[in-house]
Protein backbone atom coordinates (compact mmCIF):
# COMPACT_ATOMS: atom_id res chain seq x y z
CA UNK A 1 0.00 0.00 0.00
CA UNK A 2 3.28 2.64 1.12
CA UNK A 3 4.29 1.81 -2.73
CA UNK A 4 0.91 2.75 -4.40
CA UNK A 5 0.47 5.69 -1.53
CA UNK A 6 3.56 7.16 -2.54
CA UNK A 7 2.68 6.90 -6.26
CA UNK A 8 -0.40 8.23 -5.51
CA UNK A 9 1.12 11.01 -3.67
CA UNK A 10 3.42 12.51 -6.79
CA UNK A 11 -0.02 12.78 -8.48
CA UNK A 12 -1.09 14.89 -5.89
CA UNK A 13 1.80 17.29 -5.91
CA UNK A 14 1.51 16.89 -9.90
CA UNK A 15 -2.37 18.18 -9.39
CA UNK A 16 -3.17 20.61 -6.51
CA UNK A 17 -6.40 20.15 -6.82
CA UNK A 18 -7.20 17.07 -5.75
CA UNK A 19 -8.27 16.24 -2.36
CA UNK A 20 -6.44 13.40 0.05
CA UNK A 21 -9.43 11.52 0.65
CA UNK A 22 -10.89 9.43 -2.42
CA UNK A 23 -14.67 7.76 -1.90
CA UNK A 24 -14.90 4.43 -3.79
CA UNK A 25 -18.35 3.28 -4.07
CA UNK A 26 -18.49 -0.35 -3.75
CA UNK A 27 -19.77 -2.18 -7.25
CA UNK A 28 -22.02 -4.84 -6.27
CA UNK A 29 -21.75 -6.61 -9.42
CA UNK A 30 -18.37 -7.28 -9.01
CA UNK A 31 -18.46 -8.01 -5.16
CA UNK A 32 -18.36 -11.53 -3.78
CA UNK A 33 -19.36 -12.40 0.02
CA UNK A 34 -18.84 -15.69 0.48
CA UNK A 35 -19.44 -17.64 3.91
CA UNK A 36 -18.84 -21.03 5.33
CA UNK A 37 -20.00 -23.05 7.79
CA UNK A 38 -19.31 -26.51 9.34
CA UNK A 39 -22.38 -28.99 9.26
CA UNK A 40 -22.63 -31.88 10.85
CA UNK A 41 -18.91 -32.55 10.87
CA UNK A 42 -18.97 -34.07 6.89
CA UNK A 43 -18.15 -30.51 4.90
CA UNK A 44 -18.86 -27.17 5.23
CA UNK A 45 -21.66 -25.42 3.48
CA UNK A 46 -21.19 -22.77 1.65
CA UNK A 47 -23.29 -19.67 1.22
CA UNK A 48 -23.10 -16.19 -0.92
CA UNK A 49 -24.69 -12.84 -0.37
CA UNK A 50 -24.82 -11.45 -3.79
CA UNK A 51 -26.52 -7.85 -2.90
CA UNK A 52 -24.06 -5.43 -0.99
CA UNK A 53 -23.48 -1.76 -1.18
CA UNK A 54 -21.24 0.82 0.75
CA UNK A 55 -18.13 2.90 0.36
CA UNK A 56 -14.34 3.11 1.06
CA UNK A 57 -12.46 6.14 1.50
CA UNK A 58 -9.03 5.85 1.37
CA UNK A 59 -7.09 8.35 2.82
CA UNK A 60 -3.97 9.01 0.64
CA UNK A 61 -1.31 10.53 3.05
CA UNK A 62 -2.12 8.56 6.30
CA UNK A 63 -4.02 5.45 5.33
CA UNK A 64 -4.73 4.21 8.84
CA UNK A 65 -7.73 6.94 8.50
CA UNK A 66 -8.97 5.26 6.41
CA UNK A 67 -12.51 4.10 6.73
CA UNK A 68 -15.43 1.73 5.14
CA UNK A 69 -18.69 1.21 5.63
CA UNK A 70 -20.61 -1.11 4.35
CA UNK A 71 -24.35 -3.44 4.02
CA UNK A 72 -25.18 -6.82 2.70
CA UNK A 73 -29.14 -7.54 1.66
CA UNK A 74 -29.83 -10.75 3.84
CA UNK A 75 -32.96 -12.24 1.97
CA UNK A 76 -30.74 -12.29 -1.03
CA UNK A 77 -28.48 -15.28 0.71
CA UNK A 78 -27.88 -18.15 -1.55
CA UNK A 79 -26.56 -21.87 -0.89
CA UNK A 80 -27.14 -23.72 -3.57
CA UNK A 81 -30.34 -25.61 -2.07
CA UNK A 82 -33.97 -23.97 -2.09
CA UNK A 83 -34.74 -25.56 0.85
CA UNK A 84 -31.95 -24.74 2.74
CA UNK A 85 -31.89 -21.54 1.95
CA UNK A 86 -35.28 -20.92 3.48
CA UNK A 87 -34.02 -22.45 6.33
CA UNK A 88 -31.13 -19.68 6.64
CA UNK A 89 -33.52 -17.07 5.91
CA UNK A 90 -35.39 -17.96 8.80
CA UNK A 91 -35.83 -17.63 12.34
CA UNK A 92 -33.38 -20.10 13.44
CA UNK A 93 -30.22 -18.77 11.82
CA UNK A 94 -30.35 -14.75 9.89
CA UNK A 95 -33.82 -14.51 10.55
CA UNK A 96 -34.17 -11.91 7.62
CA UNK A 97 -37.76 -10.95 7.98
CA UNK A 98 -36.79 -8.76 11.33
CA UNK A 99 -32.97 -8.37 10.29
CA UNK A 100 -32.69 -8.05 6.38
CA UNK A 101 -29.28 -6.24 6.57
CA UNK A 102 -25.84 -7.13 7.56
CA UNK A 103 -23.66 -4.26 8.39
CA UNK A 104 -19.98 -3.49 9.59
CA UNK A 105 -18.49 0.45 10.04
CA UNK A 106 -15.26 0.45 10.51
CA UNK A 107 -13.28 1.45 13.62
CA UNK A 108 -9.57 1.10 13.27
CA UNK A 109 -7.20 0.40 10.64
CA UNK A 110 -3.62 -1.02 11.57
CA UNK A 111 -1.16 -1.57 8.58
CA UNK A 112 0.71 -4.32 8.46
CA UNK A 113 2.79 -3.59 5.04
CA UNK A 114 2.35 -1.76 2.10
CA UNK A 115 -0.44 -4.11 0.42
CA UNK A 116 -1.89 -4.80 3.39
CA UNK A 117 -4.00 -3.96 6.94
CA UNK A 118 -6.06 -5.33 9.85
CA UNK A 119 -9.49 -3.55 9.41
CA UNK A 120 -11.57 -3.65 12.63
CA UNK A 121 -15.47 -2.61 12.56
CA UNK A 122 -18.55 -2.80 14.10
CA UNK A 123 -20.60 -6.00 12.35
CA UNK A 124 -24.11 -6.04 13.10
CA UNK A 125 -25.65 -9.20 12.68
CA UNK A 126 -29.21 -10.18 13.93
CA UNK A 127 -29.43 -6.77 15.85
CA UNK A 128 -26.48 -7.40 17.76
CA UNK A 129 -23.12 -5.44 17.07
CA UNK A 130 -19.95 -6.62 18.22
CA UNK A 131 -16.39 -5.84 17.22
CA UNK A 132 -15.13 -8.10 13.89
CA UNK A 133 -11.50 -7.76 12.51
CA UNK A 134 -10.91 -8.46 8.98
CA UNK A 135 -7.06 -9.51 6.98
CA UNK A 136 -6.88 -6.48 4.29
CA UNK A 137 -5.25 -6.94 1.07
CA UNK A 138 -5.52 -3.67 -1.35
CA UNK A 139 -4.67 -5.49 -4.62
CA UNK A 140 -4.59 -2.47 -7.42
CA UNK A 141 -5.96 1.10 -7.52
CA UNK A 142 -5.80 1.85 -11.27
CA UNK A 143 -8.61 2.54 -14.62
CA UNK A 144 -11.24 -0.07 -14.87
CA UNK A 145 -11.23 -0.79 -18.55
CA UNK A 146 -14.76 -2.21 -18.18
CA UNK A 147 -15.92 0.90 -16.63
CA UNK A 148 -14.32 3.21 -19.41
CA UNK A 149 -11.26 4.02 -17.59
CA UNK A 150 -13.28 5.00 -14.36
CA UNK A 151 -10.93 4.62 -11.30
CA UNK A 152 -11.33 1.27 -9.14
CA UNK A 153 -9.90 -0.33 -5.79
CA UNK A 154 -10.01 -3.78 -5.65
CA UNK A 155 -9.66 -5.37 -2.52
CA UNK A 156 -9.46 -9.13 -0.68
CA UNK A 157 -10.60 -9.62 2.84
CA UNK A 158 -11.11 -12.38 5.22
CA UNK A 159 -12.56 -12.64 8.70
CA UNK A 160 -14.38 -15.20 11.12
CA UNK A 161 -16.85 -14.47 13.96
CA UNK A 162 -18.42 -16.67 16.44
CA UNK A 163 -22.19 -16.80 15.37
CA UNK A 164 -23.12 -17.64 18.79
CA UNK A 165 -21.42 -14.31 19.81
CA UNK A 166 -24.42 -12.41 18.45
CA UNK A 167 -26.90 -14.46 19.94
CA UNK A 168 -27.35 -17.43 17.42
CA UNK A 169 -27.03 -20.85 19.00
CA UNK A 170 -29.21 -22.99 16.70
CA UNK A 171 -28.38 -26.52 15.92
CA UNK A 172 -25.40 -25.92 18.18
CA UNK A 173 -24.20 -29.47 18.53
CA UNK A 174 -24.80 -30.58 14.82
CA UNK A 175 -23.23 -26.77 13.39
CA UNK A 176 -20.20 -25.37 13.03
CA UNK A 177 -19.72 -22.00 15.87
CA UNK A 178 -17.42 -20.51 13.63
CA UNK A 179 -18.38 -18.76 10.50
CA UNK A 180 -15.55 -17.70 8.19
CA UNK A 181 -16.02 -14.70 5.52
CA UNK A 182 -14.29 -14.16 2.37
CA UNK A 183 -14.90 -10.58 0.58
CA UNK A 184 -14.03 -10.18 -2.97
CA UNK A 185 -14.53 -6.29 -3.99
CA UNK A 186 -14.23 -3.22 -6.36
CA UNK A 187 -15.14 0.04 -5.76
CA UNK A 188 -15.09 2.95 -8.16
CA UNK A 189 -13.96 6.45 -7.56
CA UNK A 190 -17.29 8.92 -7.08
CA UNK A 191 -17.44 11.41 -9.91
Amino acid sequence: MKSLITTLGALFLAAPTLAEERTYIIDPGHTHIVFEVERFGYAATVGVFPDSSGEIVLDMDHPENSRVTASVNTPTVWTGLASRDQAVNGPGFLNTAQHPEIRFTSTAIELIDEDSARVTGDFTLLGVTQPVTFEVDLNRIGPDPSMGGREGAGFSMRASLNRSDFGNTTAAALIGDTVTIRIETLGHLTE
